[in-house]
């Protein structure tokens, strides 16, 4: 067995064990318990309030307002292109 084969099925062989390894630990993740879903519940009513609240009072500070918003839009697209 030359020097390169072995290399090459160490690599082999580390991928392997890191696909099965990163399988097993989405596998095994727990669901959220109720209070965790509660509190991720209360938290996305929160961002909503202060994005509505944003908006409502803009001629306030109309840049801020702006930033706030583009923000909260940007986590949102970034969650949803993630699959959350």
């Amino acid at each position: 067995m030359t020097p390169v084969t072995l290399v090459g099925l160490l690599i082999i062989l580390a991928v392997f064990w890191l696909v099965i390894h990163l399988v097993i630990q989405t596998t095994e993740r727990e669901p959220l318990s109720k209070r965790e879903r509660a509190e991720l519940g209360s938290l996305r009513a929160l961002v909503d309030d202060l994005k509505d609240t944003a908006w409502d009072h803009r001629e306030l500070d109309s840049p801020l307002a702006t930033i706030i918003i583009d923000k909260i839009r940007t986590h949102e697209r970034r969650g949803r292109e993630l699959g959350s």
